[in-house]
């Protein structure tokens, strides 16, 4: 076997990997989507949606891991929920539906969605990274390293705020 065939089957593994996680991830939001519809048809509608975005995304890596948006898209769909679940524990549900301002608790089933979807930025982000030349990764490095200093002090002054 190659070198070129050894990297080649790594990244297919890879992108399994990440479809598998989205698809873990999806299944975990449509579980818990009729609880929250119970709650509020706007909660119903966001698990619904990202299980919907997650599913679709997984079949879509698997189908055509090659189409140049795939990568970012999944990095920046991911992130958004992870941020969203986030803000929920720290400093409360945003301004919509009835629970709004109430911080939610953590839980091992929606830990385990959120924990997957990081699964997946960080991944991605390797695989990104991988075939970036030495400069453009150190500058992306020390872009991401700014907004990971910048996100962490935003939800510190959040916290010391509420």
């Amino acid at each position: 076997m190659t070198v070129g065939a050894n990297r080649t089957d790594r990244h297919k593994l890879i992108l399994y990997s990440v479809a598998a996680l989205s698809l873990l991830a999806a299944l975990i939001h449509l579980w818990v989507m009729p609880e929250h519809l119970e709650e509020w048809w706007g909660y119903g509608t966001f698990f619904l949606g990202a299980a919907i975005a997650q599913g679709l995304y997984s079949a879509a890596l698997l189908r055509s891991p090659h189409r140049p948006l795939l990568l970012p898209l999944g990095i920046g769909g991911n992130l958004l929920i992870v941020a969203l679940y986030l803000a929920t524990r720290t400093v409360g549900v945003p301004i919509f539906g009835p629970d709004a301002g109430e911080v939610e608790e953590v839980g091992f089933i929606d830990l385990s969605a959120t924990m997957s979807e990081l699964a997946i930025v960080l991944t991605l982000g390797a695989v990104m990274l991988r075939d970036l030349s030495p400069q453009r990764r150190n500058l992306v490095l020390l872009i991401l390293a700014i907004a990971i200093l910048s996100l962490g002090h935003l939800l510190h002054l959040l916290l010391r705020a509420s």
